[in-house]
């Protein structure tokens, strides 16, 4: 599976639209392709979900 299509979860620190009209709240986890997971984390909007290694 290539990177990008590798699918992580994060956790909404804000209120995104990913499509118009269709919110999802802020502490929803929800599974995202690795390059728009790493723009929202960089922009403050997510942090990561998944465990640590080991837990």
């Amino acid at each position: 599976m290539s990177e990008t299509k590798k699918l992580v979860p994060v956790r909404l620190v804000y209120d995104v639209w990913f499509q118009e009209g269709e919110r999802t709240d802020a502490g929803t986890v929800v599974p995202l392709g690795l390059e728009e997971a790493k723009l929202l984390i960089a922009a403050g909007k997510a942090v990561r979900a998944d465990p640590l290694p080991g837990e």
